[in-house]
């Protein structure tokens, strides 16, 4: 059956050109420097105690193993 000329497409949707696009920073790199940050703490108390420095060197050390980490996520999904 044929179509009018004059009706209007249905499927043609364009959003408003005003309107704000959400950019979602999808990255594993800041969950990982937490996640290992906070492994790197309990790990320092354990071994060292309550002292201070020792618990931001395993904080700093796990953060650092964090990032690699996340990096090396967010890679091989950027593969997909």
């Amino acid at each position: 059956m044929p179509r009018s000329k004059k009706r209007k497409n249905h499927h043609d949707y364009r959003p408003p050109a005003n309107a704000v696009k959400s950019k979602k920073n999808k990255s594993a790199v800041l969950v990982g420097v937490i996640f290992f940050g906070l492994i790197g703490i309990g790990i320092a108390f354990f071994a060292f105690g309550a002292a201070p420095l020792w618990l931001l060197a395993g904080a700093v050390l796990g953060g650092i193993g964090g990032y690699f980490f996340g990096r090396q996520i967010d890679r091989s999904f950027a593969k997909k």
